[in-house]
């Protein structure tokens, strides 16, 4: 397998304008590389609540660069989003019990249970002062 030829790679402003490339790069660059549109549409929903979290509670500047990398193997696509923000390892976040009524029911928190039901896999890492979030699909081959 050609390691280059199945990763693609792009550098956002750690601004909101930013989504609307990400989402359309992300589906030019998995399509390009034959990940199935299911596959395609739950990495986008990490995406976007991956890098609105990002931009809302990193602490980073507008001007601060967001990283994003794909690579496809046989049967699996991985989403890197790597930024310079505060340290913040969601796989590791407590997530609230869901609330039993309309009441009871708080905005936010329920992102990192969006993500982990979406991504077959999720990990993080920091190194050299930079949040690395790696999301993976899977699926079968045809």
């Amino acid at each position: 397998m050609n390691v280059l030829a199945h990763t693609a790679a792009l550098v956002l402003a750690a601004q909101v304008a930013e989504l609307r490339r990400a989402t359309a790069w992300l589906h030019a660059e998995a399509g390009a590389r034959v990940v199935p549109d299911e596959e395609i549409a739950r990495l986008d929903l990490c995406l976007h609540e991956a890098l609105a979290n990002v931009l809302d509670h990193s602490g980073l500047t507008a001007d601060a660069e967001v990283r994003l990398r794909l690579q496809v193997g046989d049967g699996c696509a991985t989403l890197t989003l790597d930024d310079g923000g505060a340290p913040y390892d969601l796989t590791q976040a407590v997530v609230a019990a869901r609330p039993l009524t309309l009441e009871d029911t708080e905005p936010g928190g329920l992102g990192v249970l969006m993500l982990r039901s979406q991504a077959d896999q999720l990990e993080y890492e920091y190194i050299d002062g930079r949040n690395h979030l790696h999301i993976t699909v899977r699926w079968s081959a045809a």
